[in-house]
């Protein structure tokens, strides 16, 4: 009798805990095509910056995605939004055509526009593309965007990006520039409070946490969760604390797995779950010392890319390597190097092998027999390397590593060295 009651006891607690969850649901949203106001811009640009809008919308998989062919400039934004108010709040009868600006609209299209629970107006606020003196084509493309509520008839969120790209032709200097709008323009929409992924915790594998959603919407390795409580004060307003910090190691059709970085307590069933929404890059910033024959430091940093990997992540570097050249001030030595690295978990702790290649250039600052060079090739090398690093917040590590690190000359310019390595730094996540 006992055992019965309390399986029925923790049955009801299951249940009334998941229920208590907040999990997003996919938002119908429509898109305004791109207008633009005041700029000579070639149809075929247009259609590459519309196309790659749509394209982040709907592999964000957050949104029921109604494309238009519409246009709304900029100064009709908010006569399409009074014109959304008038309707909800007067009931009124929508007409055969709404014109707004230059749009015209059908009672059809209107209702789809108004049907949808958010309406996006993207306006290409600034192009240009002009010639250097090397023969190359540099564009530079601002776009901003305005987040409509419909059921609030409101300007929910704006804000503007900004790309620009370099080639030898304008149409692929324009390609690259729009090349640069899709990791932008997800990060500032997963920003938007609204457009942030909330889920729950529904089981355990192991000491890893199973939470609701996965591929269906949107969820990728590396994608980082807050464990967020509520606490309701005698006045009735409510206290929102962060008591913990999950990453996503696995995901699934509908689920996904995460292990847990810290908790103030240990994580249960119910618990509510809010994205921690970030660029996708975290950025080591250190100091090492070369036990070479000539002892050199470097000063440097990494470029790691966390979203969509989990144990094993890229990376690109630069460092500067002091003491490694004579002539510092005539040629500035500069060492880029791109490799991986394996991540090994403990909570705060984080334990990490990693390797790369690297190439040395020597880059003329001052005036002398080298400045018709842009660029001297110097050496070839790498680095192998183990980093130990604990997080300090959310969003900062602070680390210690050591290894193995050789620059083999391929120029009299430059002196070879090579040597165990200590070192330390920071690392920032964003």
């Amino acid at each position: 009798m006992k055992k019965a009651v309390a399986l029925i006891l923790g049955l009801v607690i299951f249940i009334s805990s998941a229920f208590s969850q907040e999990v997003s649901e996919r938002k119908e949203l429509a898109i305004f095509a791109l207008s633009y106001s005041g700029w000579s811009i070639p149809e075929e640009a247009l259609g590459l910056v519309d196309q790659s809008i749509q394209n982040v919308f709907i592999s964000l998989n957050r949104f029921n995605v109604i494309g238009t062919q519409y246009r709304l400039k900029a100064a009709d934004v908010g006569a399409f939004i009074d014109e959304i108010k008038k309707i909800k709040s007067e009931n009124i009868e929508i007409p055969e055509s709404v014109r707004l600006g230059e749009q015209t609209f059908t009672e059809a299209d209107f209702n789809k526009l108004t049907g949808s629970f958010i309406i996006v107006v993207p306006v290409m606020s600034y192009y240009d593309i002009q010639a250097d003196d090397s023969g190359d084509y540099a564009a530079e493309i601002e776009t901003s965007f305005t987040f409509i509520n419909v059921a609030e008839g409101r300007a929910m969120a704006s804000f503007q990006i900004k790309t620009s790209g370099t080639d030898d032709t304008p149409k692929s200097a324009v390609k690259a520039a729009v090349e640069g709008i899709p990791l932008q323009l997800s990060y500032e929409i997963r920003k938007i409070p609204e457009f942030q992924l909330k889920t729950g915790v529904i089981d355990f594998i192991g000491r890893d946490v199973v939470l609701e959603l996965g591929q269906n919407m949107g969820v990728k390795l590396g994608d980082e969760y807050r464990i967020v409580t509520e606490q309701v004060l005698s006045s009735g307003r409510t206290i929102k604390k962060n008591n913990g910090l999950l990453v996503v190691k696995e995901v699934y059709d509908e689920v996904s797995t995460a292990q847990v970085f810290y908790s103030s307590r240990k994580p249960q069933i119910g618990d509510q779950l809010t994205e921690v929404p970030r660029l996708g890059f975290e950025t080591p910033v250190y100091v090492n010392y070369i036990a070479s024959k000539n002892p050199v430091v470097t000063l440097g940093f990494r470029q790691i890319v966390s979203r969509g990997f989990f144990s094993f992540r890229p990376f690109i570097g630069a460092e500067v390597p002091i003491g490694a050249n004579n002539d510092f001030l005539v040629l500035f030595p500069v060492n880029v190097y791109a490799g991986g690295e394996l991540n090994w978990y403990w909570g705060r702790l984080h334990l990490t092998p990693s390797v790369d290649v690297a190439m040395g250039l020597l880059i003329p600052i001052i005036e002398s027999e080298y400045t018709d060079d842009i660029v001297i090739y110097s050496s070839v090398g790498g680095h192998a390397r183990f980093t130990a690093s604990y997080m300090l917040s959310d969003n900062m590590k602070v680390f210690a590593e050591g290894g193995y690190a050789a620059m083999l000359a391929v120029t009299d310019l430059f002196e070879s060295y090579s040597g165990l390595f200590v070192g330390a730094g920071i690392t920032l996540k964003y």
